[in-house]
């Protein structure tokens, strides 16, 4: 494997990581998550519906909570779960809450 192929992914997670997050939490527009997913996972079409709930459910939690997240962990897992050009308040999500339980192991 080329040096090339890792530096890329490694780059735009540094230019994203210059970039602040503002107070408000980001906008994704999650029906090409959801559509990639389901065509990836079945062929039935209900499973997007399914997902584009579960996107909904997601953006609710972390909207309530998102002021009680650490700026460096929004800005990190804002870039995070758009990385793949396919944007996911679950992975958003996700990636909130183990930061958040990582810190808590760490006693911080």
């Amino acid at each position: 494997m080329s040096i090339m192929m890792f530096a890329v992914p490694a780059l735009l997670m540094e230019l994203a990581l210059a970039t602040p997050v503002s107070d408000t939490m980001p906008v994704f527009d999650v029906h090409g998550s959801c559509r990639a997913a389901t065509q990836q996972m079945t062929l039935d079409a209900g499973r997007q519906k399914l997902c584009l709930e579960d996107e909904g459910s997601a953006r609710a939690e972390v909207e309530k909570k998102w002021s009680s997240y650490p700026a460096g962990d929004r800005t990190r897992c804002a870039a995070e779960a758009q990385l793949d050009g396919l944007p996911s308040y679950v992975d958003l999500l996700e990636c909130l809450t183990l930061a958040r339980e990582a810190k808590a192991e760490d006693g911080q």
